[in-house]
Parts: C-alpha cells; structure tokens; sequence
C-alpha cells in the first residue's frame, strides 16, 4: 500500500542505533543538519550513512568544503566498509572547498554547485552530502544571506526527493552552529554529535536534537568508532533469541548451595555474588564455569581482574581444573583492563564475544569493574543492558561485585547490579576472637524458596563446600569458635555421660546389695521357721509325756538304778 504524499517518509542510514533511534531513518526530501566538535565524528557518519547507500545500490554524492578528497578517501579506507565505496561508482566526490586566502566581494550564488550536484547524483540519488558547507557560507557577508543559501539547498533536496546532510561545527555542545546561526530552527531535523574528555579518555555521543514529524529518542546516545564506523551501541535493537522457559534449574558444583537454593538456579536467569576481596567471589565464580562445562555446556568468561594463566592456577590450588574446558574450548577465557576503555568500548566488546562464542552461560567477574572505566552515561546502562541481552537469549548469567567495608551491597548497589539480579548471594567475614571466617548468605532468590541463614564457607584442596549452621543461642559461630563450642559442648556431654554412667553403677551396687539382703532375710526367715517347728514338736511331746503320767491308769515305769524320775542317768 502506498504511502499517502503528505506522510513522512524516511531512508535509512543503516547505521542500526540511528535508525532505531529515529524510527526509521532520517527524512527524504528534506535536509538534516550534522553539528559537531573537532573529531566528533561528523564526516565518518556521513561517509558510513553514503556507504551504506550504494551497498544498497543507491546513488550518492559527497560534497567536501574542508578536506581534500584524497584526504575524504583516507578516512573512507580506514574503515571495513571503505574499500567497498572507494571501488563503487554509485557515488561522486566533488571538491567545493575555497581556495586558500579567498575573500568573498558581496554575495555569492550557490546555484552552480546545486547544478553540478544534480548531474553527478542521476536520477536514484538517496542521499547527497555537504560535509564542512559553513567553511563556504562564512565567507557570505551577512548571516541571513549565508541561511539564505541552506535554504535554497532543503529546497533542492525537497524537489529531487533527496535526503540531504549538512555538516558545521558546533560551540561545545549547543545545538546552534559556529557560523550559521538560526538555520537549526531552519531545518526539520538535526545531530548534535559531542566529543568530552572524561577520566582522561575521549568519550563520544549523538544527540536528535530535532526531528519534526517524528518520534525519536531524544537522549544523548553514547557512540564509538571504531573499525567498523559509528557504533551506537545502547541503541541496537537485541538480537532475536531463545529466552528460558520453564523451571529448569542448574547446580553450583555446590551441593548444599544448590540446597539452600532449592535444588541450584534457574536456567537463563541471573545470579550476583558480591563481597569483600578475598572472600572467593571468583571461586564461586569458577566453581560454576567447571560445573557447567561439564556438563558440555559452553561458558564464556569475562575477567576484569585477573589473566587466565593466573585464575586458571589459582582455581586449580583449590581442586577447580578450568584448565581442560579452557583447552577444549568449552570454557572462553577473555581478560580485560577496566581502565584501558570506556564503559561503552567494554560493552561493545562484550556484546561482541557474546555473538561471535555463543554461549550457554557468561560470567563477568566482577561486573563492578565497569564503575572504573571512564563513561559520561555511567555503568548502569551498560550493567542492565548485558543482562538484558542474556536473559533474551535464554544465557544464564553470573556477575560478581566488589562490595564496601560498611555493608554487603557497597559497589553492587551503586552500580545498581543487585536490583537486575534474579539471585543475590553475598559472601563476607565472620571476625570473632582475631580470627576472620569466610561466610555466605543468600539475600534474594526469585521464584525460588530459600535459607535465610548464614553458613560458613569452607575453602579445601577437593573445593568449596558448606558447612552446617552452628548456633549458640542468637549467634551463629564459626572456625576456632565454632570448634571450641564443640569441644566444651562435647566435654559437657562426656561429663553427662560419665555421671549417668557412675549412677547407674551405684543402683546396680545398691541393687546387689538389697538382693543379698534380701535372701539373708529369707534364709533367716526359713531357719526361724524351721526352729519354730521344732519347738512346737517337743512342747507337744512335753505335754503328752505330762498327761500320760497323770491319767490315773497309768502304770509308771519302775525306776532303774542310776536314773532319776525325769528319765536321767544319775551321777
């Protein structure tokens, strides 16, 4: 369906993040003015946007006023796009520029150069460029007459259906041109590119100043060039990935880590470990990088802080072998100087490997590097960006910070990294008694149910490990403090254990005792009742003897000689 006449229509520059950020392109048939400092970039865009054209197979033309056009052929050349435009010719280069000590005798005519622009671009011209035009229109002799001439050239462009550059030089960083003053409000569109020294590094940025009839991203957009031109990084629409689906979850290499998350983290999310130096944030770090290249997944690892032959050592002092995922190229290890770029250059480069390795899960140790490097948008931007990029591409990410001597969040929070994260861990100090004791707590974990607790981290020759949590009342106790709680509780049990013990030997004794009292009684009991028996028989006896003697019919027995009457012998 076509476009009714009166709708805006635009070209693309095929520069991504210009594009994305104008919606579209910068408008046909009109002109946009370029305003710049010294080395902002404003004939590089020009050149990349002509560039881009003819790959298209476009026509173009490209005005200098300035430089020389074997001067405009060396820029073009330094560039990966550039041997393709010098060898195309789908484009003219016309040298406008004025002759050295030139004085302007009243006003001049730009109709001639308009003419000789119209034969060079043909009939499928896109884009026509006027790159330095002000070093002309200086030489006008009133300002208005100087407008005068731009306005003849929006005019032109408008009638040939042509989108048209017009480049000048900027005063720092207003939107309002060094010599021609009011042709911003002139034009429908304009680009304020700015080049500031921050940090003792040069920082680059582009503005849509103006944009009638569109909508646009009005932010000043930091930009980098590099071998491949103008790079808007922030702005480049994100690749279409594979998010993560599901509640797939992906263990630490630490089985009581993986415990307390749950059973490990989700894959494609995000998990932030900060800490203190020297609380093995790194060892973490690698301990997940080992894990999952096992696994035959492919890890890419972003250090800040350490070369690979150095890590790669050190994780192998503590039972971490990186150095056969590293050597069978599963694990990528990629070092970096936080101070040697920008933010933006670091991101980049970032973004880059994470296209060119493809990798299943990134580690940046430690991400709060990027507050070092030198940046006018800070390290948000780039911190939130790479974890957007991960997580629309289903990569589990794993971002380390350094944090401050005062709280656990320090740099993390300041660099904003903990309120991305989908898993917050932070690993610390437990000082007690003059001793310092690694621990590990988990802040957050979303989706997931988790411990609250602290817990010792242990560092070993076979790795990292968890120990239990040990409680004295409110207090969790850790190392030498922790043993010697153990200790005094275990020489508390034994004296229990003795002291039951010696009891129980005491209650046997008093129960041999009792047992033997017990059948002496019962002996003496049996005795008694057998002399009772006795007795009683010999009584009975008495008595029957008594009663015999006495019944009247009784014939007593004679005495004998020598007994007496009760039966004795006598003496």
């Amino acid at each position: 369906m076509d476009r009714p006449e009166n709708t805006l229509q635009k070209f693309e520059t095929g520069i991504a993040g210009l594009d994305r950020a104008t919606r579209g392109g910068l408008p046909k048939g009109q002109a946009t003015l370029v305003l710049g400092q010294p080395a902002a970039g404003k004939t590089i865009l020009c050149l990349q946007i002509l560039a881009r054209a003819v790959e298209r197979g476009e026509r173009g033309v490209f005005v200098t006023f300035e430089e020389s056009p074997e001067q405009v052929r060396r820029d073009a050349a330094s560039f990966t796009w550039g041997a393709d435009l010098l060898e195309s010719e789908r484009w003219q280069l016309i040298d406008a520029g004025p002759h050295p000590g030139a004085e302007a005798a009243g006003e001049f005519d730009i109709g001639g150069l308009l003419s000789a622009v119209t034969a060079a671009a043909g009939s499928n011209a896109g884009w026509v460029i006027f790159d330095g035009i002000d070093q002309l229109l200086q030489l006008q002799p009133t300002p208005r007459a100087a407008i005068e001439q731009i306005r003849r050239i929006n005019d032109h462009c408008e009638t040939h259906g042509q989108a048209v550059l017009i480049t000048g030089k900027a005063r720092s960083d207003s939107p309002a041109p060094a010599w021609l003053e009011g042709i911003e409000f002139l034009l429908s569109s304009s680009l304020l590119l700015s080049a500031r020294v921050v940090q003792q590094k040069l920082n680059r940025s582009l503005r849509v100043t103006k944009y009638r009839g569109s909508d646009h991203v009005a932010d000043e957009m930091p930009m980098l060039i590099d071998g491949e031109g103008i790079q808007l990084p922030y702005h480049e629409a994100l690749p279409i990935g594979q998010p993560a689906a599901g509640s797939e979850r992906l263990n630490t290499g630490i089985p009581r880590l993986d415990s307390l998350l749950g059973g490990g983290i989700h894959r494609g999310s995000s998990l932030l470990i900060s800490g203190r130096p020297g609380t093995a944030k790194s060892t973490l770090a690698g301990t997940f990088a080992e894990t999952r290249a096992r696994e035959g997944e492919r890890v890419l690892y972003i250090s800040f802080d350490e070369l690979e032959t150095a890590y790669v050592r050190n994780l192998a002092s503590v039972g971490i072998d990186l150095a056969s995922p590293v050597a069978s190229g599963t694990v990528r290890f990629q070092d970096f100087s936080a101070y040697a770029s920008s933010v933006t250059e670091h991101f980049l480069a970032l973004r880059r490997l994470i296209d060119g390795f493809a990798p299943d899960c990134l580690i940046i140790d430690p991400v709060s590097a990027l507050l070092k490097a030198s940046a006018t948008e800070g390290a948000h931007l780039a911190t939130e960006q790479l974890s957007d990029l991960a997580r629309r591409r289903g990569i589990t990410t794993v971002l380390t910070a350094l944090s401050g001597v005062e709280g656990p969040e320090g740099e993390a929070t300041l660099g904003y990294v903990s309120t991305l994260a989908d898993t917050w861990i932070v690993v610390g100090y437990n000082e007690r008694g003059g001793e310092r004791n690694r621990s590990l707590s988990i802040v957050k974990s979303r989706g997931s149910a988790h411990s609250n607790q602290q817990r010792e981290l242990i560092l070993s020759d076979s790795g990292l490990d968890l120990a239990d949590v040990y409680a004295s009342g409110s207090e969790v106790l850790m190392g030498t403090a922790r043993a010697m709680k153990e200790r005094e509780n275990q020489e508390r049990e034994r004296q229990r254990q003795l002291e039951r013990e010696r009891r129980r030997l005491d209650l046997e004794q008093r129960i041999l005792q009792a047992e033997a009292e017990r059948q002496r009684l019962e002996a003496e009991r049996d005795h008694l009742d057998r002399t009772s028996g006795e007795t009683d028989r010999l009584e009975h006896d008495y008595h029957e003897e008594i009663r015999r003697r006495r019944d009247p019919d009784h014939d007593p027995e004679p005495f004998k000689e020598g007994q007496h009457a009760d039966g004795g012998k006598q003496h």
